[in-house]
């Protein structure tokens, strides 16, 4: 394989091919597009990848067997438009050097002159987990801005990094170990279409950022630790109430029954309402009996 230095697109997807990724194909450095998913393939995701391919725009080693760390390498690939490791048993941190990913950060219609007269032709076919579908990509392929690490064993934070790909459509970090917060700054992904951080441990608050979001049609946010009000906008209350669930969120599109938790974050509700109007009462006939007996104790016990 490595001796096809021309190669352009290589398709491996859908077959039984197990064992490591052949060093040979670093001699392939006119490669545009590598789809390797959906294989029983092993062992780290070559560092190799990064430093020899800078011209890959489109990377698919999703739903085999890669164990390991995400290489930093990969953020070498200044030209990467989708990005699916999704579906294997990566371990460690998402890398902080994502930014890097400057085709995601700003639009440059990177695709390759050879490869864009194959996809005008129609001759082949992309096949990219978007909003939580399996869709297939042709001639538009190079509008498609893509990043999917779910279904692995990736741990720490949602970095800030990440909110720098300005032109991202789709980010899907589900099924992780993930924690701590979604960052504040979400909300100026302004392009994306579908987020999904469901199954993971994320904490806080959804941030009031995330109602700018105007293109998003698909979010799952389920199975996390996320707690307080629902943000108001369009988007977010027009989601299906399953998108919030497993957390200890409150306000719309939730049932009514899970608002009991609004006493929490709105300083009180339901019988904490009553339990303060019964203290309030009880203050007020304590008040007006100590201010009576004031004034008329001395009048009984000094008759003068």
């Amino acid at each position: 394989m490595g001796t096809l230095q021309s190669i352009v697109s290589l398709h491996l997807q859908k077959n039984h091919l197990s064992g490591e990724i052949p060093l040979s194909l670093n001699n392939c450095t006119d490669l545009i597009l590598l789809d390797a998913g959906e294989n029983e393939l092993h062992g780290n995701i070559p560092r190799w990848i990064g430093d020899g391919l800078r011209k890959l725009v489109v990377l698919s080693l999703r739903s085999n067997k890669f164990s390991g760390y995400i290489p930093d390498e990969l953020c070498a690939i200044g030209s990467l438009q989708v990005l699916d490791l999704a579906d294997n048993n990566l371990i460690g941190s998402i890398p902080r050097c994502v930014s890097k990913f400057r085709a995601m950060a700003k639009f440059n219609g990177s695709m390759g002159t050879a490869i864009s007269y194959v996809i005008g032709a129609g001759t082949f076919v992309a096949t990219i987990v978007m909003k939580g579908q399996m869709l297939e990509y042709s001639t538009n392929l190079n509008l498609v801005r893509s990043i999917d690490l779910s279904n692995n064993k990736l741990s720490g934070e949602i970095l800030v990094e990440v909110t720098s790909l300005f032109e991202l459509q789709a980010l899907n970090l589900s099924h992780n170990l993930l924690c701590g917060t979604i960052p504040d700054r979400i909300g100026e992904l302004r392009s994306l279409e579908s987020v999904d951080f469901s199954v993971n441990k994320l904490s806080g608050s959804i941030p009031e950022s995330m109602s700018y979001l105007a293109f998003l049609s698909h979010l799952n946010l389920s199975f996390n630790n996320l707690s307080g009000v629902i943000p108001l906008s369009t988007q977010l209350q027009s989601f299906d109430s399953s998108c919030y669930e497993g957390n200890q969120l409150c306000g719309l599109p939730l049932p009514k029954k899970h608002s009991a938790n609004v006493a929490i974050y709105n300083g009180g509700g339901g019988n904490d309402n009553e339990f303060e109007m019964e203290w309030f009462y009880f203050g007020m006939l304590y008040g007006f009996g100590m201010g009576f007996w004031s004034v008329f104790a001395p009048v009984v016990i000094n008759r003068r």
